[in-house]
């Protein structure tokens, strides 16, 4: 009786112990995508952190409120939000210098700012004529009407124009707009039909500095200064900050930029402006990516590249991005 009780005993003591559970398996962390940069203005600034895609600007927008894509880079207000979102924040980043491209065998023109503005809006309709005669003395101008190629699509560079003509005190407020005729002879959708037009002697056209075909007539512009120089994209400011100074920037998005003031700077340049949503949890956004967005704003004003020149650093306002409601640093 006593071995039994034993054997029971023992056989309790000696149970067979159980495996040590295993260890959790290692959370697998898989990188943030790049960013998806879309709008009219290309990417000036290369790097893994972005990939950019030229889309028109409706499109660029339906994009972004769509959370597809994270960024849009371009030179137009955006259209209106759709019903529910908040409007999106845009912030200056560039600056581009636009090109007056022309069709005059010979001619090395040079005009100024009021002279051009004037050949736009058809107030001058030929080459010859003593207002840009005094500004090219003793070039062959010839006696031919001027031809004006003019976007009838919204566009970034006749909004860019226009605000200089207005500023000028040549063209009235109401023509401050993203598409206008003026004097012209031939109203294109499309870049292309423009350069088309100038095979035709005596054509005048505008373009950006990055979309300027190559092999066409320039101009050179008044500076200033007095000199007269090739395009060149800058903000042209001499003094960009002192007590009582005007703001270097304009205070409302897309507003028009101030007259260059730099005695050497080009005179006719627009801005390109980086849109995005202010508030950056959604659609399962994470905060890492929110501050890759101010990070990458932060390289495109301070890069130049592509026609686009960045913006100097005391003239950068501030993002003003939130995430779930807290200012997002970078």
């Amino acid at each position: 009786m006593a071995q039994t009780d034993s054997t029971q005993a023992g056989s309790s003591t000696t149970a067979t112990a159980r495996p040590a559970p295993a260890p959790p398996a290692p959370t697998l962390l898989l990188p943030e995508p790049p960013l998806r940069v879309v709008g009219s203005t290309p990417l000036w600034v290369s790097g893994p952190q972005a990939q950019g895609t030229v889309l028109p600007t409706e499109d660029a927008f339906a994009e972004l409120y769509a959370g597809r894509a994270d960024l849009v880079l371009g030179t137009l207000p955006p259209p209106a939000p759709p019903a529910g979102a908040l409007p999106a924040l845009s912030v200056p980043v560039g600056v581009f210098a636009v090109s007056v491209a022309y069709m005059l065998p010979g001619v090395a023109l040079r005009l100024d700012l009021p002279t051009l503005c004037a050949l736009l809006s058809g107030k001058l309709s030929r080459w010859n004529l003593p207002a840009v005669a005094a500004l090219n003395p003793g070039a062959p101008l010839p006696a031919l009407p001027v031809l004006l190629s003019a976007r009838t699509a919204r566009n970034g560079v006749s909004l860019a124009v226009a605000g200089a003509c207005v500023k000028a005190g040549v063209w009235p407020t109401d023509q401050l707009k993203s598409n206008w005729s003026g004097g012209a002879a031939f109203g294109r959708a499309t870049l292309g039909a423009q350069r088309t037009d100038l095979t035709l002697p005596g054509t005048l056209a505008l373009f950006s500095a990055q979309s300027t075909p190559a092999g066409v007539q320039v101009a050179a512009l008044k500076t200033a200064g007095g000199d007269f120089v090739p395009p060149r994209s800058e903000l042209g400011l001499s003094t960009l900050s002192y007590p009582g100074a005007l703001p270097a920037l304009p205070t409302t998005p897309f507003g028009v930029l101030r007259a260059s003031s730099g005695p050497a700077a080009y005179p006719l340049r627009g801005l390109v402006w980086a849109s995005l949503l202010p508030e950056q949890a959604y659609r399962g956004r994470s905060l890492e990516r929110a501050r890759a967005l101010l990070r990458l704003i932060r390289a495109l004003r301070a890069g130049s590249a592509r026609g686009v020149s960045g913006l100097p650093a005391n003239t950068w306002p501030p993002v003003p991005l939130t995430y779930q409601g807290v200012p997002v640093q970078p």
